[in-house]
């Protein structure tokens, strides 16, 4: 047995990493618990010469995710609503397959897509949305393509479009289907908004949560542990502000009413706070920060008419892209190109320089570099630090709405309609 083990140790040396190591892993929106961090990857800071690009079956604002050496990612066709499911191959962008999934066009946001749902991933299957008039279709297919399982959550009301990313907890897939009863296109029924958890293997029913309804929240769950230590699934929008929920029962736990705009970035959990943030496309946002453990303590002891209050508050802040904590550095790309530095635990200011025209994507980092994309395809390379100092710019060709992926120690960037690799 130990020759058995020390020699998996020197194949695994010879072959410089293993292929289901989490180094390797994009599981979902943002990657590991929607943090967009992958601390000590080896990633390039100059990115003038990409290892490969790969024409993609169409366009989208959706993000890819990985496990192994395969690539899932997600296209449409803005004419047919049709969505196309590419699994590539990370060495060199070859197609492995793909799948085509019809659906029907319906009303979007002038910036949107028909593919803005990021897929979420494990060691089985691939788990992605197909949203169109009258339907709301999760599917799960295993890593060949094979389809396994499909549920059908009924109409979605939005003035802006599908957008809801799903994620893998434990032996459950979740999917956040916020809907709208306000600002509707003609002839759209207003919905209801819910948290839904279905089996992995089979997507029969786990739990469902009603949800306030009001406008469109595009905000992806993830994992708070609490004080002691069991973890429960948080996520803010904004008739329920930040909120947390038992992942077994699917039962709301706690809540704090911090948002008075529509919520579409996800939530950062890091360290004992809680980060989140709303605006509008005219203006007006603003991000929170507040300890969930403060928020469910309050909620335990039934205090009446007492509102736990933020431990900082960030004006200008972002709407659409997300926040990233580095460190003990929060740094904050808002939509109109401009990025903050703020001190994580007080908000306090480091820095602030508008360097884009706008950002829709959200930053991803490895510890010592912050990497975003703006909408004109303008790759930006910020080293983490108190001071600003940009490192390095590069263009991709195409603008890009969508977040990078780190897998490994490759970064990749996907733009309307093709997917760039850089790294070793």
């Amino acid at each position: 047995m130990l020759r058995s083990i020390f020699a998996f140790t020197l194949l695994s040396v010879f072959l410089g990493f293993d292929a289901t190591s989490p180094a390797q892993q994009w599981t979902r929106f943002r990657g590991p618990n929607g943090t967009g961090v992958v601390e000590g990857a080896d990633l390039p800071t100059s990115l003038e010469q990409p290892l490969w690009t790969k024409k993609l079956a169409g366009v989208g604002n959706s993000s890819p995710v990985a496990w192994g050496d395969r690539i899932f990612v997600t296209s449409c066709d803005m004419q047919t609503a049709e969505i196309r499911l590419q699994c590539l191959s990370s060495k060199d962008g070859t197609e492995n397959w793909i799948k085509l999934f019809e659906s029907t066009p319906y009303h979007l946001h002038g910036r949107n897509t028909f593919a803005a749902s990021t897929p979420a991933v494990d060691q089985d299957h691939v788990y992605m949305c197909v949203a169109g008039l009258g339907h709301t279709v999760l599917v799960a297919l295993d890593h060949e393509g094979d389809e396994i399982w499909r549920r059908d959550f009924g109409s979605f009301a939005s003035s802006h479009g599908f957008g809801a990313s799903p994620i893998v907890y434990g032996d459950l897939v979740v999917l956040c289907h916020s809907q709208a009863k306000e600002q509707l296109p003609a002839g759209v029924a207003p919905g209801q908004s819910k948290l839904i958890a279905v089996s992995r293997t089979t997507g029969e029913d786990g739990w469902s949560l009603d949800l306030t309804t009001g406008r469109v929240c595009y905000g992806v769950p993830c994992v708070w542990k609490d004080a002691d230590g069991k973890e429960q699934l948080v996520n803010c929008n904004t008739g329920d502000g930040f909120y947390g929920v038992d992942p077994k029962t699917g039962i709301k736990r706690w809540s704090a009413l911090p948002f008075k705009k529509r919520v579409v970035a996800t939530p950062l959990v890091t360290g004992d706070l809680l980060i989140g943030s709303c605006g509008s496309g005219g203006g007006g946002n603003y991000l929170v920060a507040m300890k969930p453990q403060e928020i469910a303590a309050m909620a335990i002891e039934e205090t009446e008419n007492v509102q736990p209050q933020p431990e900082y508050t960030v004006r200008s802040s972002n709407y659409v892209p997300c926040p990233i904590a580095v460190g003990d550095l929060l740094f904050i790309f808002n939509d109109k190109g401009v990025v903050q530095c703020v001190d994580l635990k007080t908000g306090k200011p480091h820095w602030k320089q508008r360097v884009s025209a706008g950002f829709s994507g959200s930053p991803v980092a490895n510890g010592t570099h912050v990497y975003a994309a703006d909408e004109e395809g303008i790759v930006y390379v910020i080293k983490v630090g108190k001071a600003f100092e940009q490192v390095g710019t590069f263009s991709l060709g195409e603008p890009t709405r969508a977040t990078p992926m780190i897998a490994g120690d490759r970064i990749f960037f996907r733009t309307a309609s093709q997917l760039f690799c850089f790294g070793k």
